[in-house]
């Protein structure tokens, strides 16, 4: 009991101060009556000040001047944190349950409409497109770490139609209406069509892990197909729209000679997936299981190995194909190493490519925000917008619902449930919305700037269904799915792990 006590106090051992002080309890509240700020709180406020401030210092003794206040490094600094404030602010408002991502957009755009810090003038088309590169690389990693083979052989049919039926329904309707409503060019509307569709995994997986973690759609294995579908879908829309966007900005030349351009393509997609797999086969080997520290440099090599990709095959191909291979080298590489052990835990993968999204989401979609101008907004133009989102959202949710139909087990709440699971968007929106405008931001002016403006403002406004999804899962979650006890959870992640052993030679599963 003494010890439970003393873990609770302020500083219980140092004498050195007053009583009142080592035996204070930091459960209690710092005022009265306002009990939901207790002196832990205060304690962690002030560690993240220390921390804040502690690396502006850092960052100024190597970079000097660019850091002080009113220079581009300061600017992008302050830009990020108050981005990640804001963020988990809106995380903590009780009873709403908004993402973090709605909170870091909405500081982009004050940062940006307010005058503190324009980010296109202070670091340049290229600096905001290798930072946003490098944030994107962590999201293709997570979505790779999060794909599981067994999901996909036990329900290959059913995730594959869900993934990809429902997305191409919604880019067809989104086309149909920028074409002939937005006045985009066929090229254009496609483009625009692959961009708006994606959802959001990032989203969905914090969703139902939480829903998991109460009892809620482990049941009939929603929440895997959920998240498998979720990624695949991202890995569709990323394919689609790098062929998009390359007929949008390939030259003249090519474009007329259309079986040159598709072999092209075709020998980059290939260069992509040949370089993906061979990497995670490396990385399957390389660092060896038995190493000490094996979680920390298989994450080292997954970073390093999809920053290459990324950047690298962005210097000799179109933007985006590097995505392809960072998605293809992360699901080899972890099943590989489930394959390899006998008791793999990818608990650690996944807490530390956490951690390294944490610090690259408030950068990512700050500086989307904060390349947002809202003066440049009119009010015939956001109603345009909204319902081009909204009628391609309407035709993604009627397919789902009929794609959920042919499967018999699933009840008309279960059916209903993957429907909000398509509300979630804005991780893709805000890796892709931007690059035809940076490709045309000198350029400005022109027919075609419009339409990348336009495209930017789209994917702004896709943000808002972050929320709307996030709450509708969360709300709508216990009450449409069948809860499971502890005991049965536990039971059905025993036969997963018998599963992941199935793959192994007879011997191995002999001496397990």
């Amino acid at each position: 009991m003494d010890e439970e006590h003393e873990d609770i106090t302020c500083c219980h051992r140092i004498t050195i101060f007053h009583p009142t002080i080592r035996n204070m309890l930091i459960t209690k509240p710092v005022i009265q009556y306002f009990d939901r700020v207790t002196w832990a709180n205060l304690f962690d406020i002030t560690t993240y000040i220390g921390i804040i401030v502690m690396t502006w210092a850092v960052l100024y003794f190597l970079f000097d001047k660019t850091m002080i206040p009113n220079n581009d490094g300061f600017g992008l600094y302050f830009l990020a944190i108050f981005s990640y404030c804001l963020g988990n602010f809106f995380a903590i408002i009780p009873y709403v349950k908004l993402p973090p991502t709605l909170g870091m957009l909405i500081a982009g755009l004050i940062v940006r409409n307010s005058g503190l810090y324009n980010i296109c003038e202070e670091l340049g088309v290229t600096t905001t497109a290798k930072i946003r590169t490098f944030c994107v690389t962590f999201i293709m990693i997570r979505f790779g770490l999060q794909l599981s083979f067994t999901s996909l052989t036990k329900n290959t049919m059913f995730i594959i139609i869900l993934a990809i039926v429902p997305s191409s329904i919604e880019i067809l309707t989104t086309t149909v209406y920028c074409r002939f409503i937005l006045s985009f060019h066929w090229d254009w509307s496609f483009m625009t069509g692959t961009i708006i569709s994606g959802i959001s995994p990032v989203v969905i997986m914090g969703t139902l892990l939480a829903l998991v973690e109460q009892g809620y759609g482990e049941a009939k294995k929603l929440d895997t197909i959920l998240c498998i579908a979720a990624c695949i879908d991202a890995v569709y829309i990323i394919f689609l729209f790098v062929i998009c966007f390359s007929i949008v900005f390939t030259t003249d030349e090519y474009k007329n000679k259309w079986w040159l351009f598709i072999s092209i393509r075709l020998r980059d997609l290939i260069v992509c997936i040949l370089m993906g797999i061979f990497l995670g086969i490396c990385f399957i080997f390389f660092p060896h299981r038995s190493h000490r520290h094996v979680d920390r440099y298989r994450v080292i090599c997954l970073v390093l190995g999809s920053l290459m990709c990324t950047t690298g095959i962005s210097k000799i191909s179109i933007s985006g194909v590097g995505y392809l291979s960072t998605l293809m080298l992360s699901f080899i590489s972890i099943t590989g190493w489930k394959i390899l052990s006998h008791k793999f835990d990818s608990a650690n993968l996944r807490r530390i490519m956490h951690t390294l999204w944490k610090i690259a989401q408030p950068i990512l979609i700050g500086v989307m925000g904060a390349d947002i101008d809202i003066t440049l907004w009119t009010l015939s133009k956001f109603g345009l917008h909204l319902f081009c989102i909204l009628i391609g959202l309407m035709g993604r949710c009627v397919t789902a619902y009929s794609v959920a139909w042919s499967i018999s087990s699933f009840t008309w709440k279960e059916r209903l449930f993957l429907i909000t699971a398509s509300v979630p968007k804005g991780t893709l929106q805000a890796a892709l919305g931007p690059l035809a405008y940076e490709q045309l931001r000198n350029n400005e002016g022109n027919e075609e700037f419009e339409m990348a403006l336009d495209i930017v403002r789209l994917s702004v406004l896709t943000f808002f269904l972050a929320p709307i999804g996030y709450f509708l899962m969360n709300y709508i979650g216990p009450i449409f799915l069948e809860k499971i006890t502890e005991e049965q959870r536990q039971k059905e992640r025993e036969l997963s792990y018998l599963r992941i052993l199935s793959l192994l030679p007879e011997s191995s599963k002999n001496q397990e």
